[in-house]
């Protein structure tokens, strides 16, 4: 099972230091830019939160894709819940694009907000950040239902379940591929023992919970 730990922004440098001398070395960890050093020294697994569309130029506070390669990155989050507000859908794609070109595996989150259309959200989310995209090997979906993330809420095991199957579906349909999906939404120690038996499920994002270092543990130890 793929293990994606969203550090957000948490952890202070007296966190890190500790953290990363004890989190399990199988988790793809995703920690604040100011940190990712700390993560690839320690030859982690390591991911981007967030990554920039530009090329290398001027473009203040951004970190470009070629930026990211060269360090070692290997994954980037786009379209976070918590970013994609402040995105377009076709920003979204721009760094589904650039992120792909320079050979970083992308974990693409979609979701829905309470009331929404959960078929007609997901599709218009899925097609419009994948427009372009003809080879989806380096593609991870990460679904996050907006409205369980940070709120101790998860939808049963036959919501995801069948929630996942319908991505799929989109992903059949209009690119004849498959893709692995994760599911992130108050993902921790108690809910993870129920959403492990999801059988077409792929893995776990994880946000707050994955700070903790021996709650971490525990959540992967459950998934062995």
């Amino acid at each position: 099972m793929i293990v994606v730990g969203n550090l957000k922004a948490y952890m202070t440098y007296k966190d890190i230091i500790e953290y990363k001398d004890n989190v399990p070395d199988n988790v793809i960890i995703c920690p604040t830019s100011l940190y990712i050093p700390y993560f690839l020294n320690h030859k982690y697994q390591v991911g981007m939160q967030d990554i920039s569309y530009y090329d290398l130029g001027s473009h203040t506070g951004d970190i470009c894709a070629k930026q990211a390669r060269d360090i070692g990155i290997k994954y980037a989050l786009i379209g976070h819940s918590e970013r994609r507000n402040k995105e377009s859908l076709e920003e979204i794609n721009k760094k589904v694009l650039k992120t792909l070109e320079n050979n970083i595996n992308v974990i693409l989150c979609v979701g829905e907000e309470k009331g929404d259309n959960l078929e007609e959200k997901l599709t218009d989310q899925i097609l419009s950040s994948l427009k372009g995209v003809n080879n989806l090997e380096n593609v991870i979906i990460a679904y996050e239902p907006v409205w369980c993330i940070g709120t101790g809420v998860t939808p049963t095991n036959t919501q995801i379940e069948n929630t996942i199957s319908f991505i799929q579906s989109i992903i059949q349909d209009n690119f004849k591929q498959d893709v692995k999906i994760l599911y992130g939404g108050s993902v921790d120690k108690n809910s993870i023992n129920t959403l492990k038996q999801i059988d077409n499920i792929a893995g776990f994002l994880i946000g707050k919970a994955s700070t903790d270092y021996k709650h971490l543990k525990e959540i992967v130890d459950s998934l062995s």
